[in-house]
């Protein structure tokens, strides 16, 4: 058997480059840049008005006050959406909207509610400060700017950062296949009772869920029996479709655990079987081609947890996140001790103060079969055998979910 590392190792040693793909800007929701964004024009594109008012000349108004307004000839109107075309001499004054072209010769705005309005002259009361209310031509930035830098996982505003500059379509990394596997004669489908002797196919929906949630597309889902043939059967169905195959199962020692002989009749080279940790001991992993396979044991905390581990980070650096988990520190709130001669993965729960780092205390429940220990935890610390971590000590703690 290997460690914990040496597993995780073996796991980034082989990973297939990412695979990149143009979509549309309205499909690209927390989709992950693979090639950036530059600006293709300036922003703003040219100077415009910030507030509903009058453009003027500085030296006109500069000196306006309420005890002596200064008096101007409206002579056009700059309106957004429309060019504005004329050219403000001394004395007169341009009309304009939030958001307008402000005309040549004015290099102020001054908001209506500083003004009174008679017929076509306006009287100016106050004015702060040359180019005020202005927004000028690439005071934002400017042509050739790179805006959206490559690994940006894309939000609403990001979106419409793109949108301002006609990318109607983006490169980003594409998502993952994953194909899901059950294995096991005593599994049905989680709408259906099941007889004696029966479970219902958590897991398979489980992984499914966590795929998603990691930024996989689950493309296949089957479910076989403990029959060689079938098993093969799957593996070259998923083989064909996915990138990632997923087993729950079928990975032990037992007469009926068949994945790792079928993987191998399919052409998948074994990268190890076993690893010395707990829960997860059973867990395999080959490779064929540019797909991989994992061997997940049939346990549904121990399934989770090696998912978590292993499957995650490979997920996170196909869609362009980079080979990693997600972790925080956190404050260990009672003695943890690792007696077994396995690493150990240990599920904690944790409190938020506002004023300090989150307190993790370990689960008093760390059997491979109690799913809701895995539904109710924060996350889980890595502890190598034979290691102690002393309690107010800080700690690194894998997030859950």
């Amino acid at each position: 058997m290997i460690s914990i590392q040496e597993a995780l190792d073996l796991v980034k040693t082989v990973l297939p480059q990412p695979q990149t793909e143009d979509i549309s800007l309205e499909d690209a929701i927390e989709r992950v840049l693979a090639q950036p964004v530059f600006a293709t024009e300036p922003m703003p594109q040219f100077t415009n008005s910030a507030m509903d008012g009058f453009a003027v000349r500085w030296d006109d108004v500069q000196f306006a006050t309420e005890a002596q307004p200064v008096k101007l000839q409206i002579t056009s109107e700059s309106r957004a959406g429309v060019p504005a075309a004329a050219h403000l001499q001394s004395g007169e004054a341009m009309c304009i909207s939030t958001g307008a072209m402000v005309g040549n010769g004015a290099d102020t705005v001054v908001p209506i509610e500083n003004t009174e309005i008679h017929e076509q002259t306006v009287i100016v009361k106050k004015v702060n400060n040359r180019h005020q209310h202005l927004r000028f031509a690439g005071e934002e930035y400017t042509a050739g700017t790179e805006l959206l830098p490559v690994g940006t996982v894309l939000n609403p505003a990001q979106i419409a950062v793109a949108a301002s500059q006609g990318a109607a379509t983006v490169a980003v990394y594409r998502r993952p296949r994953v194909a899901i596997i059950g294995t096991g004669t005593e599994l049905v489908d989680v709408a259906q009772t099941p007889a004696a002797g029966q479970i219902r196919d958590s897991n398979g929906i489980m992984l499914a869920a966590a795929a998603q949630k990691f930024g996989g597309k689950v493309v296949s889902r089957q479910r076989v029996g403990d029959d060689f043939s079938a098993t093969v059967a799957a593996i070259e169905h998923a083989s064909a479709v996915a990138d990632v195959i997923l087993f729950s199962g079928g990975v032990s020692v037992g007469p009926h655990d068949l994945v790792k002989k079928a993987a191998q009749e399919c052409g998948f080279e074994t990268i190890f079987w076993r690893v010395r940790q707990k829960p997860g001991k059973p867990l395999y992993f080959a490779r064929a081609a540019k797909t991989l396979l994992f061997g997940l044991p049939g346990n549904p905390v121990s399934a989770y947890m090696c998912f978590l581990y292993y499957v995650q980070p490979v997920l996170r650096f196909a869609n362009g996140t980079g080979f990693s988990h997600r972790r925080f520190t956190g404050v260990l709130a009672a003695q943890l001790e690792n007696r077994l001669d396995r690493d150990q993965l240990f599920r904690v729960n944790c409190q938020y103060p506002t004023d300090s780092l989150p307190i993790v205390s370990p689960q008093e429940k760390q059997a491979s079969h109690m799913l809701t220990s895995v539904s109710n935890a924060s996350g889980f610390i890595v502890l190598p055998s034979g290691q102690i971590l002393q309690k107010g000590v800080q700690t690194e703690v894998l997030k859950m979910i």
